[in-house]
């Protein structure tokens, strides 16, 4: 048995994650031996991932283990129930949202990293929140996250996205000018020093007790008067120190900035200080202007981002990203303008109808008895994503990637649901120029066109 395997299966590991995930959806990340990185967030029957015990680690295990288990991950957002797909996407099941602020940066660097979080913990201390705020070493940094519980209800049903969202920006711009002084002493050649708002429906952390997706490290809860002592020896796989008591809160504690938050903060930009500077994307300008990525790629890029921003299954969403990008090339190839493709045209459309349909927003693709979407007879499988649309932005696939779900979640769900939209307003403003996703100030304000 692998040494992830061992360490999951550990009666304290199961204990911690299971606490954490409690009412999370949960996303496991797989690897495999040619490093191909995998995400399932569903049981076979068609179940959110759910994990309310710590049995439900082994049965995790028992149903993945063939294909080399590596992170568990749950959601910021805590859910009413998680039986059904369907579930996932009701914004009303949502009970509570955890704020969040994530301190990245590279291992050379930790005692930056320690900085900017101890600024984090000072500002919401400040803000009379003292009991009810843990750390998570991430594997390249710490999560600083507060406790949802330290929030009452009747706040929540302001909503919760809406609320842990204004929080964490809230926080971030009492304490900008700070942070970007510390970032601005990050010198790492690979990872720069970042600090953003981690709130979006989408969002997953690492749960307490996991290894990171790389490095053989365990997500160790840090107690915040012990930060300035932590080290990275403290992660190591058996024989870490972890505090059990990161879910303590006060109830209550949290209502005041709750509100004060939901007061100031109306928009809906995240907040992203320090990381790459601009001279950093010259690398993945050079493969763009090589030529490497064309309005395919683009197309399947930005539809693959599309379906996870509204459905949440990384698996599916490349699947349906090449898909689409297969769709409108056919179309363009016959001649098919955007209004006539909402009609449904497409290649094999007939024997496609046999298959699942599935809504995205007003378009309609069709999927397999497997599962993927299929188009002209053939099935579009993650795997063949990564060969063609993947690998033709080379080792910037991974930034493309984080740019582009921030790109699109940047519209309106009504955009994101609209084919016809989409394409306009998402697609076409990058369409030739794809490295403006990753400068996206540089990009139409999305608001006028909201």
């Amino acid at each position: 048995m692998s040494v992830i395997l061992k360490h999951y299966l550990r009666e304290d590991v199961a204990k911690e994650i299971s606490r954490f995930c409690s009412g999370r959806w949960v996303a496991l990340e797989c690897r495999s031996s040619g490093g191909v990185r995998a995400f399932h967030r569903y049981w076979p029957d068609g179940g959110p991932l759910a994990i309310r015990e710590p049995a439900d680690i082994k049965r995790l295990i028992n149903r993945f283990g063939n294909r080399m288990p590596r992170t568990i991950y749950g959601s910021a957002n805590i859910y009413r129930k998680l039986e059904r797909k369907e579930d996932v996407s009701d914004v009303n099941n949502i009970l509570m949202s955890t704020p969040s602020w994530d301190v990245d940066g590279s291992l050379e660097e930790v005692e930056l990293i320690k900085e900017a979080a101890e600024i984090l913990v000072d500002a919401l201390r400040s803000e009379g929140v003292e009991r009810s705020v843990y750390l998570i070493w991430s594997g390249r940094g710490i999560h600083v996250h507060l406790n949802e519980n330290a929030i009452s209800g009747k706040i929540w049903e302001k909503g919760p996205l809406r609320a842990s969202f204004a929080i964490a920006e809230y926080v971030l711009g009492r304490v900008k000018d700070e942070l970007e002084a510390i970032c601005k002493r990050s010198r790492s050649l690979d990872r720069r020093l970042k600090v953003e708002n981690l709130i979006d429906i989408q969002r997953v952390f690492t749960a307490p007790l996991s290894i990171h997706r790389e490095l053989d490290l365990v997500a160790v809860a840090v107690k915040p008067d012990d930060l300035e002592r932590f080290e990275i020896d403290w992660a190591k796989i058996g024989d870490f120190k972890h505090w059990s008591g990161w879910d303590e809160y006060e109830p209550g504690e949290a209502d005041d900035l709750a509100l004060r938050a939901l007061a100031e903060i109306k928009g809906g930009l995240r907040t992203t200080i320090g990381g790459e500077e601009k001279e950093d994307n010259k690398d993945a300008q050079q493969v763009v202007r090589a030529g490497q990525i064309g309005r395919f790629q683009v197309m399947g890029l930005l539809q693959a981002a599309r379906y996870y921003t509204l459905k949440g299954d990384l698996e599916l969403a490349k699947s349906f990203g090449l898909n689409r990008a297969i769709f409108y090339a056919w179309a363009k190839k016959r001649g098919v303008t955007v209004r006539r493709v909402g009609r449904g045209l497409g290649p094999g459309q007939p024997a496609e109808r046999e298959g699942i349909e599935e809504n995205v927003g007003d378009e309609v693709a069709y999927r397999s008895p497997h599962g993927y979407f299929v188009i002209g007879g053939q099935i579009q499988r993650p795997v063949d994503f990564d060969r063609m649309i993947a690998a033709r932005f080379g080792q910037d696939f991974e930034r493309f990637w984080r740019a582009a779900t921030e790109y699109v979640r940047s519209f309106p769900e009504s955009v994101l649901k609209s084919q016809r939209e989409f394409y306009e307003k998402v697609y076409l403003p990058v369409r030739d120029r794809p490295e403006k996703i990753l400068k996206r100030q540089d990009l139409p304000n999305r608001a006028d066109q909201h």
